[in-house]
């Protein structure tokens, strides 16, 4: 498995997300009780392109965000993702701070369960 995060040197903001490279999917881990920015965004694409698996599904893990910002939604939407994207979220809020996926390019669905979230976003 291979796992790029964003602990590098130029980052000062260390630790904000991990991305793992699974045999069938991305599976990307955000630091709990983050409010994620639009230079998140911009590592985050940058660690799934230098995954050298950019077309597998991804599975995101949120818990208890505090804010995705009006700059890093816009980024995430204006981003043509491959394949599905599973979210999984622990409670309500995660599900509100994500809705905003419904307008994404992509199919895009939210889960409060790991094998639920697995089986749909192999599945496509």
């Amino acid at each position: 498995m291979q796992r790029c995060d964003s602990r590098g040197a130029a980052d000062r903001r260390t630790g904000r997300f991990s991305l793992d490279v699974l045999p069938h999917m991305l599976h990307l881990r955000w630091t709990p009780r983050i409010a994620i920015d639009r230079n998140d965004i911009a590592g985050v694409g940058s660690a799934i392109a230098m995954s050298g698996s950019p077309t597998l599904p991804l599975l995101v893990e949120v818990t208890k965000l505090k804010e995705i910002t009006w700059e890093a939604r816009t980024a995430i939407l204006s981003h043509e993702f491959p394949a599905r994207v599973a979210v999984l979220g622990t409670d309500a809020v995660d599900l509100v701070l994500t809705a905003f996926l419904v307008k994404a390019r992509t199919d895009a669905r939210f889960f409060t369960e790991w094998e639920e979230a697995e089986r749909w976003v192999l599945r496509g």
